[in-house]
């Protein structure tokens, strides 16, 4: 009989936190601690002590074991902010040892996040100033908050980084900065606020997301930074979306692509497709299919090498799970039936774990247009996975869209092999 694994506290520090997503990346593509330290040229042991936190995990591992496990480099993303993190919190620093002692969880969530007690307030001491390296550790805190958000929904440890980070933030900009600086550091903070709007929205925390949303804008604005500006109305336009404030929706879009001109084509077709969501939610089907088209006729302009890496996860899933979203309202009144369903498998077929959320949210459509067109053989097993990926996710959307497919299926359920099937999906979420 296999010994039982030794229980991990992910909870207690930055190492032992990414030693336990290296444990449940291992664990899913199914290796032993000696087979994937064959991989990467390591031992088993060593594995093993990385994953207890006991030794340090250095940028090479991280980047063999995001190819080993394919992770789509999840976990060297991550190390950046542990390292970061590691760093601030300082060998000896007793008020934190003193706190980590006492309440574990909440001392890991503030060694995760740049909100170091000296960091509070970074222009608080005599002569202190925005610095080149207050930047880059903002530009990296929005990538890796992205990535996570991304891999494991908002909800958890993601949420209370990201709250965390827009305090940290929110004092950098109010700091004394150098002229030249300055339009930088509005840029990265606009990022940060946008990725941690986007985690807000993802718990549905609406009425905070809407406020770091707006806030993300007028950073971008202040900078000059059309394509931060861009990303920010996107978010805006989903979040109404959500709200079902779908004028808003709309709105909020045909802001966003004021100088198209001055927009990359992945960030023309990402605005379209949220206007084609709002046109889509309030039966202007015409109107639904021209933005879906113009986002269609953009994203065959797309050139990856010219893209910013703020847009790199703009790839062909999320083209067509975007459009398929919008294509999706509209197939579920009758029309372009086909057309959605081509979309949202292309969408689940093409998306990396490093989207497992955006995959859920595919199939979940997907799904419940299989219920709606009359194809049940295809239904129970993709209700399966949907069940499956909700339950790894942290992600009030994700159980909302669940909820959504439950509905869909009670009135279905007379069909031979879906009886009881909303249910399950109910049992699965909680209601």
């Amino acid at each position: 009989m296999a010994a039982r694994p030794n229980m991990l506290h992910p909870e207690r520090s930055p190492e032992e936190w990414l030693g336990n997503e290296i444990r449940q990346w291992r664990t899913l593509r199914g290796y032993g601690q000696d087979e994937l330290g064959a991989l990467v040229h390591l031992s088993g042991d060593l594995i093993g002590k990385m994953e207890r936190g006991e030794r340090r995990c250095l940028p090479h591992h991280a980047e063999a074991l995001d190819i080993a496990l394919d992770t789509g480099g999840a976990l060297a993303r991550s190390l950046v902010l542990v390292n970061m993190q590691v760093g601030l919190r300082g060998e000896d620093d007793s008020a934190v040892a003193t706190a980590q002692a006492a309440h574990p969880s909440a001392a890991f969530v503030d060694s995760l996040s740049p909100i170091a007690v000296p960091l509070i307030q970074p222009g608080s001491g005599p002569g202190s100033s925005v610095l080149p390296g207050d930047i880059a550790h903002v530009e990296s805190a929005a990538a890796v908050l992205r990535s996570w958000d991304n891999l494991h929904g908002g909800g958890g440890l993601v949420r209370e980084t990201a709250v965390a980070q827009l305090r940290w933030v929110r004092g950098l900009t109010e700091a004394p900065c150098s002229s030249p600086l300055r339009p930088k550091l509005l840029t990265a903070a606009s990022r940060l606020a946008s990725a941690a709007g986007a985690v807000l929205l993802d718990t549905g925390e609406f009425a905070e997301a809407g406020r770091h949303l707006r806030w993300a804008t007028a950073l971008a604005e202040e900078a000059s930074d059309w394509s931060a500006r861009a990303v920010s109305f996107n978010l805006r336009s989903r979040l109404a979306t959500w709200c079902e404030q779908y004028e808003d929706s709309v709105t909020l879009a045909e802001l966003g692509l004021v100088r198209s001109d001055r927009l990359s084509p992945a960030e023309r077709a990402m605005l379209n497709n949220a206007a084609a969501r709002g046109h889509a939610r309030l039966g202007n089907r015409q109107a639904a299919l021209a933005a879906i088209g113009r986002s269609d006729e953009a994203y065959g302009q797309v050139r990856a090498a010219q893209e910013s890496p703020w847009m790199s996860y703009y790839d062909d899933a999320q083209h067509q799970g975007d459009t398929g979203h919008a294509v999706y309202d509209l197939a579920l009144t009758g029309h372009a039936v086909d057309d959605a369903l081509d979309r949202l498998r292309n969408a689940v077929d093409g998306h990396s774990q490093s989207f497992a959320r955006s995959r859920t949210f595919s199939r979940t459509k997907l799904t419940g247009l299989l219920l709606v067109v009359g194809d049940p053989d295809d239904v129970l097993p993709e209700t399966e996975l949907a069940m499956a990926e909700v339950a790894r996710l942290r992600s009030h959307r994700a159980v909302r869209d669940l909820q959504e497919l439950a509905s869909i299926a009670r009135r279905y359920e007379r069909h031979s092999g879906l009886q009881g099937l909303h249910l399950q999906i109910a049992a699965t979420v909680g209601g």
